[in-house]
């Protein structure tokens, strides 16, 4: 009994450091993709939510290949069967579009400088940080018999702690300036956000649902 103890928690350790190895290199990645391109292309506010927004679709594409070639089930539509469940998430996701497109900052300025941003904030970031988060992992430590409620905790703790990764958009915005305080309130503010995000897969049992409210709440915290 013991010795299957210790089996068990020496896979939950393997599956944690991969885990973990994987959210350090997809920030890594980010970050030198990103300044890579600058090295050529100038930098403007712009052209930062541009190459942010190419790279993290890259990136989702690759999550999503991840996840299909280990055979991780990423439950983005899981438990939409029925056609009252697909009613509800289609006048969802009319709401979350039509709050987009009569956000102040779209209804001001119709351009390709005010879309996308708002495309990159509400739709692209939630996709990505979603299919992370909320499918990828979620349903990896879901298959190592971790329970629910844990998976729950532990994917908004490290939700939370990815964001410092953001390090450098920080540093091209505000500078070094408090760059700790900074960081210590957007990782407070991810937590609570995780929190609320996280309940919403433990509950309804998708990530689409959880693609949708971080996509609500991004329109309102731009």
């Amino acid at each position: 009994m013991n010795n299957s103890s210790e089996l068990n928690n020496n896979e939950n350790s393997y599956t944690m450091i991969k885990i973990i190895a994987l959210l350090i290199g997809l920030q890594i990645s980010r970050v030198l993709l990103k300044q890579s391109v600058f090295l050529v292309l100038s930098y403007n506010k712009f052209n930062d939510v541009l190459i942010s927004t190419i790279i993290m679709f890259l990136l989702t594409l690759f999550v999503i290949y991840k996840s299909k070639k280990e055979k991780v089930s990423l439950d983005i539509f899981s438990y939409m069967k029925n056609k009252e469940s697909k009613i509800y998430y289609f006048l969802v996701t009319g709401a979350v579009l039509l709050l987009i497109l009569t956000s102040p900052s779209f209804l001001t300025k119709i351009s390709i400088e005010t879309i996308l941003p708002l495309l990159y904030t509400a739709i692209m970031t939630p996709i990505y940080e979603e299919l992370i988060f909320r499918s990828y992992i979620w349903n990896i430590l879901k298959k190592e018999n971790m329970d629910e409620i844990k998976i729950y905790f532990l994917t908004t703790v490290l939700f939370s702690v990815y964001h410092i990764g953001y390090i450098d958009e920080i540093i091209m915005t505000s500078g070094f300036n408090h760059m700790a305080l900074i960081i210590m309130i957007k990782c407070s503010l991810m937590l609570s956000y995780g929190f609320f995000i996280g309940f919403f897969r433990y509950r309804i049992k998708n990530s689409y649902s959880c693609i949708l409210v971080h996509g609500f709440i991004n329109i309102f915290g731009r």
